[in-house]
């Protein structure tokens, strides 16, 4: 499945709708309408986050990992999940 996120004009925005509706039953997992201001909210939202995620790492909150260290972590992880629930 693939996720495509378009930009409609307000003076096309019906004349799409009428073409997404028309599409066959099935075609359409799921469809999703946002304004302008959710998706400049969306973006503030974000931005938040990650500005907090970096003063963290910035701080020794929070420790960053290498991407082999990443692996590594949840590899074993997964391995401890296997052994632990093994038998049930």
């Amino acid at each position: 499945m693939r996720t495509i996120q378009l930009q409609v004009e307000d003076d096309n925005y019906n004349s799409f709708l009428t073409v997404i509706k028309s599409l066959k039953e099935g075609m359409i997992k799921n469809f999703l309408v946002k304004e302008d201001d959710a998706i400049d909210n969306d973006f503030e939202q974000t931005k938040i986050y990650f500005h907090k995620c970096l003063e963290n790492i910035e701080n020794g909150n929070t420790q960053l990992l290498s991407q082999e260290q990443y692996t590594n972590q949840m590899n074993d992880f997964k391995e401890n999940l296997k052994s632990k629930y093994a038998n049930n």
